[in-house]
C-alpha cells in the first residue's frame, strides 16, 4: 500500500522498500519492519516470519504502501502474528555448510536466508540467524564469496530496537557484524560495495523523537571503508542507493520529509546531486533502482507514472491513509544518462528487482511466486512458486 503523497512525515522504510503487498500472509516480523520503518518510534517484537510477494512480472513488493496510524498497524500487527501461527508454511532446509557455494540464488526473507537452485527451489538455509530475526537486502560482495545484509533482532538492552549490516561467507563462515546500530530506533539497511570491495555505502535512517512522540525520520547514504573503518555522511534525505558498475555514481531515491519523490544521482563522493532524469516523467510512487552488471542501464519499480511537471495527484475517491491497489506498479529501464524511460512489465505490486549477472533478465519474487523477466522481451517466466515467494530480497549469483 502506497502511503498517500499528502500524508508527510511517514518515515519512508528504512530498509527494502515495503509495498502493496496485502495485509493477508504478512510475516509478524514484516508488519513489526513496516511499522518501525514507517514509523520507527514504535518497536514491537519480531515473531517467527513468513513472506510476501509481487506478481507475475513484479517484484517481491516489499513496500507496501500502508497506512501510518500506529494504532492501525498494531492491530495489523496483531492479526498477522495469529495469521502466521495458523498458516505457518513448512519449514524450509535447515542450514548446511557451503551449500550457498551451490546456489544459483540467494533469497533473504522472513524464513532467513535461503539458498535456491537454478530452477528457485531451496536448497537451505546458508546459516541459522538468531531466533526472532530478520534479514533483508542482501548484496553480493565483488569476489562473489560473501554477502552483506541487514539483520533485525530483538531490542538490544543498550541500543534498543534496530538493524544493523552483517556479513557471511556463501560456505556459512565469517558471520559478523559490519554496522551496528548505535541507539534505539535506527536503522541500517540497502547495503552496496564499490568495485573493489573494500568500501561499502548504506542507508541509514534514525527516527527523530521530539517531547517522547515521533515527528519524522533522519535520512542519509553513507560510507564505510573497510579497510581503515573511516565512515562519512555524503548524502541527506536518501535511500535505496545503486553504485553504476564503473564506481564513479550513485543512483538513490530522493525523499522529501520522509517519501519518496524522484530518482536522483550523484558524483560517488556525494557531489553535484540532482534529478536522475532529464525527461518531464514523473511517477506517484517509486523505489528500489538498480544498476545493470554490465552496460549503462538501471531498472526500478514505480506506479503511477506520468509526463507532467508533477506527480499525479492523490487518486479520486481514495481516502487519505488508506491502500491503493487500483494503482499498476510496473518495472522500468533508463539509460544513464536519464534521457529516455522504457516500461518493461506490469507488476502485482511495488518490486525490488534483481539482474542477472550478464544483464539480460530479472528476477524478482513475490505473491508465491518466483519470476523472471527477459529484458530484451519483456516476456515473463513464472521460476517457482510456494511460501517462500510472498516475500524477500533475491541476489542472482550464476
Amino acid at each position: 500500500m502506497r502511503p498517500p503523497r499528502p500524508a508527510i512525515g511517514g518515515p519512508f522504510r528504512a530498509g527494502p522498500s515495503l509495498h502493496r503487498r496485502a495485509a493477508l500472509g504478512l510475516a509478524a516480523h514484516l508488519v513489526a519492519r513496516r511499522i518501525r520503518q514507517r514509523g520507527a518510534a514504535l518497536r514491537p517484537p519480531l515473531s517467527p516470519d513468513q513472506g510476501s510477494s509481487p506478481r507475475s512480472g513484479q517484484d517481491r513488493g516489499r513496500g507496501d504502501r500502508l497506512s501510518r496510524a500506529v494504532t492501525s498497524a498494531a492491530t495489523i500487527a496483531l492479526s498477522v502474528v495469529l495469521l502466521a501461527v495458523c498458516t505457518a508454511p513448512p519449514v524450509p532446509p535447515p542450514a548446511s555448510l557451503g551449500v550457498g557455494l551451490q546456489a544459483s540464488f540467494i533469497l533473504a526473507n522472513p524464513a532467513g536466508l535461503l539458498a535456491l537452485d537454478s530452477t528457485g527451489h531451496a536448497i537451505g538455509r546458508i546459516i541459522d540467524l538468531p531466533a526472532q530475526s530478520a534479514s533483508a537486502t542482501p548484496v553480493l560482495h565483488p569476489s562473489g564469496k560473501a554477502i552483506v545484509f541487514a539483520l533485525t533482532q530483538q531490542p538490544d538492552k543498550k541500543t534498543g530496537f534496530g538493524s544493523d549490516l552483517y556479513t557471511v561467507n556463501l560456505d556459512g563462515t565469517g558471520f559478523k557484524p559490519l554496522v551496528q546500530h548505535e541507539s534505539d530506533n535506527v536503522f541500517y539497511a540497502s547495503p552496496r560495495f564499490d568495485s573493489t570491495g573494500n568500501i561499502l555505502y548504506f542507508h541509514r535512517r534514525a527516527a527523530i523523537i521530539q517531547a517522547g512522540s515521533f515527528v519524522g525520520n533522519e535520512d542519509s547514504l553513507e560510507r564505510l571503508d573497510l579497510r581503515t573503518g573511516e565512515r562519512k555522511r555524503l548524502i541527506v534525505n536518501g535511500a535505496d542507493p545503486t553504485i553504476s558498475p564503473t564506481a564513479d555514481r550513485i543512483v538513490y531515491v530522493h525523499l522529501t520529509q520522509g517519501q519518496p519523490d524522484s530518482i536522483w544521482t550523484a558524483n560517488i563522493d556525494g557531489s553535484n546531486a540532482r534529478p536522475f532524469f532529464k525527461t518531464s516523467d514523473t511517477w506517484w510512487y517509486l523505489q528500489t533502482p538498480r544498476f545493470a552488471a554490465k552496460g549503462c542501464e538501471i531498472v526500478f519499480s514505480a506506479a503511477g507514472h506520468a509526463i507532467a511537471a508533477a506527480p499525479p495527484s492523490f487518486p479520486a475517491g481514495a481516502a487519505p491513509g488508506s491502500a491503493h491497489l487500483t494503482i499498476p506498479s510496473y518495472l522500468y529501464l533508463a539509460p544513464c544518462d536519464g534521457t529516455s524511460v522504457r516500461e518493461l512489465v506490469q507488476t502485482l505490486d511495488d518490486v525490488v528487482p534483481a539482474w542477472s549477472p550478464d544483464g539480460t533478465q530479472i528476477a524478482y519474487v513475490g505473491a508465491g511466486g518466483f519470476f523472471v523477466v527477459t529484458v530484451a522481451t519483456g516476456s515473463v517466466k513464472t521460476l517457482a512458486q510456494g511460501q517462500d515467494f510472498f516475500f524477500g530480497d533475491l541476489v542472482w549469483l550464476k
